[in-house]
């Protein structure tokens, strides 16, 4: 009798085990709180090594295109529809995104909304995910350093990548551009005595749905 119930209570740990590995194995994708997002930093930084660093308070808005997401790299996932670099707060310089309102080098930018957001990666051992990454691509901004430089960035090949970090619960604590992976090529000079070929862009945002303080929470299903 306790050999029957000794070799039940094994039979049923091996089931549960069994259950939760083809669980996690077949846990392709993700899935998002919610689809309209606003991302807000502070204090984003265009660098230039040993040079200048700009720093501005800019807002990204978009949406997923759904609340389900493969984890299947480089493929759509969304789309950023709105830039707004609040011009006022910039230090060392000022910034621009082209959007077809802000203004650069003394007129209107043209604009090149909607920029592509597509899944790169993520990291942590299933069932728990440390970070989830996003690369953002079709992207153009301005530059403009007083004597230095008015320059344009984000060329057709340029990826910036950017990791969510989130909380056990699952948040997004917070948007970083990874290191190695954050910058953006010169497309053109328009003033100034000369410009970086490559800026690096820095700093961590702050995730939210669109329209208010609710955290982002991304799950694996």
């Amino acid at each position: 009798m306790r050999m029957s119930v000794k070799l039940l209570l094994t039979a049923l740990a091996a089931s549960l085990l069994f259950a939760a590995a083809v669980s996690t194995a077949s846990a392709t994708r993700l899935s998002v709180s919610n689809q309209n997002i606003r991302a807000t930093w502070t204090s984003l930084e265009f660098v230039t090594p040993g040079v200048v660093t700009v720093r501005c308070k800019v807002t990204l808005e978009g949406s997923f295109h759904t609340r389900t997401i493969a984890k299947v790299a480089r493929a759509l996932i969304g789309a950023v529809t709105k830039g707004v670099v609040k011009q006022e707060t910039c230090t060392n310089g000022s910034g621009a995104t082209f959007n077809g309102v802000e203004r650069y080098n003394g007129t209107t930018a043209p604009n090149t909304l909607p920029w592509h957001l597509t899944y790169e990666s993520f990291t942590g051992t299933l069932p728990a995910i440390a970070t989830v990454s996003v690369l953002l691509q079709r992207f153009r901004f301005g530059i403009t350093v007083a004597g230095l430089c008015t320059g344009q960035f984000g060329s057709e090949t340029d990826r910036i990548t950017a990791a969510a970090s989130l909380s056990a619960e699952g948040n997004i604590n917070a948007l970083t551009p990874t290191e190695g992976r954050n910058s953006a090529s010169l497309i053109r000079r328009d003033a100034g005595l000369a410009c970086p070929a490559v800026g690096l862009m820095r700093s961590a945002g702050s995730v939210m749905l669109l329209g208010n303080t609710t955290p982002i929470r991304i799950t694996l299903i």
